[in-house]
């Protein structure tokens, strides 16, 4: 069915039914979804699979580090370094 539908969209590169697995765990992580329930739809027993199974985007590491980092969150006056000139 897949290869069907493929040629007749003239789409040639070999497409399985895993690849739709694996863009589905990859796409729910890459939108924020926990990998317990990632683990959970994808039925993996373990979440070593899971972690093995879905890859991680470069740009939303980079994105969640500038965003979320806990860093963020501190206040700190680097123009005022030394703590004898209030």
């Amino acid at each position: 069915m897949i290869k069907k539908y493929t040629v007749g969209i003239n789409f040639y590169k070999k497409v399985t039914p895993h690849m739709f697995r694996h863009t589905f765990g990859t796409l729910l992580l890459e939108a924020g979804v926990d990998i317990k329930y990632i683990q959970h739809f994808l039925g993996h027993s373990s979440i070593m699979t899971t972690q093995i199974y879905t890859q991680v985007n470069k740009g939303m590491q980079k994105e969640i580090l500038a965003t979320k980092h806990p860093r963020n969150n501190f206040k700190t006056n680097v123009y005022n370094l030394d703590p004898n000139k209030g």
